[in-house]
């Protein structure tokens, strides 16, 4: 198979930044995911020593680690329920789409405000998590 060379119009993708100008929440989600890639490896580091030494993998420092790869991971919960709802509407809910075509085009059904309030729902529960995980280990 012959390679081929293509252009990717997006930028590089080591340049993060390049999106600060059109997509903030891709923005914040590749922030959120490039720290949160360090994070868990030190949460992982964490769980050895402590498992090693204390014999029990949740010590405070591995907890408070937890909770804040619990935050760094909200934005790619968020945007993974938005594309399912994007995905199950065809690009009706959260997408760009002329107003016209909204207007006149598209059938707008009742289940399109259950997708529009799905990425919404998960976070409330993912928020309910957080905080039940907080106050079982630090109250």
């Amino acid at each position: 198979m012959e390679t081929e060379n293509s252009y990717d119009v997006r930028g590089r993708q080591s340049g993060i930044f390049r999106l600060y100008g059109f997509d903030n929440e891709g923005l914040v989600h590749m922030i959120f995911y490039r720290i949160a890639v360090f994070a868990a490896l030190l949460l992982a580091a964490a769980i050895i020593i402590g498992f090693a030494f204390d014999g029990q993998p949740f010590t405070p420092y591995s907890k408070v680690l937890v909770l804040i790869v619990w935050i760094l991971f909200t934005p790619q919960l968020f945007e993974t329920g938005k594309a399912m709802s994007i995905i199950a509407t065809r690009g009706i809910v959260f997408g760009r789409l002329n107003e016209s075509f909204l207007k006149y085009g598209v059938k707008m059904k009742g289940m399109y405000k259950i997708y529009r309030s799905v990425p919404y729902i998960i976070l409330m529960m993912w928020a309910a998590g957080f905080v039940g995980i907080w106050y079982l280990w630090f109250v």
